[in-house]
C-alpha cells in the first residue's frame, strides 16, 4: 500500500495519538490551543510530504487564520503558493513573511525576488537592494543588479522618448493626402 492511499482519518488519528502520548510524557501537558497548534502543524507536514496540495493549502489557512502574526508560516505558505504556480496568490504572502520579520534576509529577499518576477521593479530594487546588505544576502546580489539595469534601460528609453516630440508636418514635407474634390 502506497503512503499516498493513507485514508485522512488515519492520519489524523496518527497525529493526535502521537501528540497525546507525547503530551502524556511531558513533564508540563500542553494546552488544548497548543496541542490544536501542534497537531494541525504536522499536518501539515505529513499532507506535503504525501504530495496533497489542498490539504496541505488547507492546512496553511488553518495556522495562519490561527497565527496570522507568523512569518515562518507566511514564508513557507508563499513558497508552497510559488511551487504551485500561484504566483498572484503567493507575492502577499511573502510580503507579509518580510513585513512581520524584516530582519531575515530570506523573508526580504525573496519578496525582492517574486517582485521582480511579478515586474514590479521599483519595490523589487527596494527589497533586493535591503537584502543585499543584510548578513547572507549576497546570494541576491545577481536579482538586485540584474534588476538594477532593467530601471537603468527603463530610464534611458524613457529619457529618449521624452526627447523625441512629435512632429506634426515638418517644413516642407507633404502632409496626408486630401481626398479631392469631384466639383472642380
Amino acid at each position: 500500500m502506497s503512503d499516498k492511499n493513507i485514508p485522512l482519518a488515519a492520519l489524523i488519528a496518527a497525529f493526535v495519538l502521537m501528540h497525546f502520548t507525547q503530551s502524556a510524557q511531558a513533564q508540563a501537558p500542553s494546552s488544548p490551543t497548543t496541542l490544536a497548534y501542534n497537531i494541525h502543524d504536522d499536518m501539515l507536514k505529513g499532507y506535503q510530504g504525501l504530495g496533497k496540495g489542498a490539504e496541505t493549502e488547507h492546512e496553511f489557512q488553518w495556522l495562519l487564520v490561527q497565527k496570522p502574526g507568523n512569518a515562518l508560516y507566511h514564508y513557507n505558505y508563499a513558497v508552497f503558493l510559488r511551487n504551485a504556480a500561484k504566483y498572484g496568490a503567493a507575492l502577499p504572502e511573502y510580503e507579509k513573511a518580510a513585513t512581520y520579520d524584516g530582519s531575515n534576509v530570506d523573508y526580504v529577499g525573496q519578496y525582492g525576488q517574486m517582485l521582480f518576477f511579478m515586474k514590479n521593479y521599483k519595490k523589487a530594487y527596494q527589497f533586493l537592494g535591503k537584502a543585499v546588505q543584510m548578513p547572507g544576502g549576497e546570494k541576491y546580489k545577481p536579482s538586485f543588479e540584474a534588476c538594477q539595469k532593467y530601471l537603468q534601460d527603463q530610464a534611458a528609453r524613457d529619457a529618449i522618448e521624452r526627447g523625441r516630440k512629435p512632429v506634426k508636418n515638418p517644413g516642407g514635407a507633404p502632409g496626408a493626402k486630401k481626398p479631392q474634390d469631384d466639383d472642380d
